[in-house]
């Protein structure tokens, strides 16, 4: 086990990307008045954390954090923003699934 798989790290540099963009996004609401967007910036930020923690030390412990902050958001979502229940599930079903099916090759290299 040298080193991530490359379609592993590329995967998470984007997510990584769009939950940071996601999480200016909240607080700018947040600071435009909408309370409801400081209880999705905590999860925001613990998925920003796992992504992390799985990027750059391969612990596995960042895919389960990853796991536990979607479904946080995707209560969020259909709680406080009355998002799509469909729409909610799928966008918190694809990130850790994919991540899952490109680390299981790989899986007993993450500690």
């Amino acid at each position: 086990c040298a080193g991530m798989p490359k379609g592993l790290k590329i995967w998470l540099w984007i997510v990584l990307f769009m939950d940071i963009i996601t999480f200016i996004y909240y607080g700018r609401l947040f600071l435009l008045g909408l309370s409801a967007a400081a209880a999705c910036m905590i999860p925001e930020l613990l998925q920003i954390t796992g992504v992390s923690i799985l990027l750059f030390h391969k612990r596995r412990l960042g895919f389960y954090i990853i796991c536990l902050s979607e479904v946080v958001i995707f209560a969020a979502n259909v709680t406080l923003f009355d998002g799509d229940i469909v729409l909610s599930l799928i966008n918190s079903v694809v990130v850790p699934l994919v991540i899952y099916a490109l680390m299981k090759p790989y899986w007993n290299c993450f500690r």
